[in-house]
């Protein structure tokens, strides 16, 4: 079939493909202000609404990769060391990280660390990046994600997600974000 450039800009015809290129792009808003009672060590799947998983999918051709670009707001009680991770499953299979730090001693083995200080007022942005290749067994595949924090400073913490403690005027309601782009093998 012949490529058509129209005079209106569109172009029909075979699809231009070449190994790199971004072959479509999903974004999801999180607006939903909520908190977990962070127990230590314990995850804790971030919410786009009341006992709602925040999980964002994207279909996928085998062998593609994808990017995934998370962009998660953070207010925390004290000096809380959260962590974050981005999980992923193919067509409703089971959840794996995308990616984490070497073993390194005692050490936890995470994506992403969102370190904030003591301050009402305060919310820590926390940016990641990921790019993988999953495993498809059929010609596409949906692959759904989800995040997932944790706490490790010891105690009960709450751990803020898309707002900060206060809630005078001064304070804020936020957003976090994921964008998913599927590359072209």
């Amino acid at each position: 079939m012949a490529i058509t450039f129209h005079p209106d800009g569109r172009v029909t015809g075979n699809k231009i493909t070449q190994s790199g290129m971004v072959l479509q792009v999903i974004n999801s808003l999180n607006t939903y202000p909520h908190q977990f009672a962070g127990a230590p060590n314990t995850e804790y799947t971030v919410e786009s609404a009341s006992s709602t998983n925040w999980e964002t999918s994207i279909t996928v051709n085998q062998g593609n990769k994808v990017h995934a670009v998370i962009s998660l707001m953070v207010g925390k009680q004290g000096d809380a060391n959260t962590y974050f991770d981005l999980y992923y499953n193919v067509d409703g299979g089971s959840y794996a990280k995308t990616a984490q730090g070497d073993a390194s001693g005692s050490r936890s083995r995470h994506l992403a660390n969102v370190r904030s200080y003591n301050n009402t007022y305060n919310i820590e942005e926390s940016t990641a990046q990921v790019m993988f290749t999953p495993t498809i067994s059929g010609s596409t595949g949906v692959v759904k994600f989800q995040c997932r924090v944790t706490q490790r400073a010891g105690g009960n913490r709450i751990i803020r997600i898309n707002h900060c403690e206060a809630t005078d005027s001064e304070a804020a309601v936020v957003v976090s974000s994921l964008s998913l782009m599927e590359i072209a093998a």
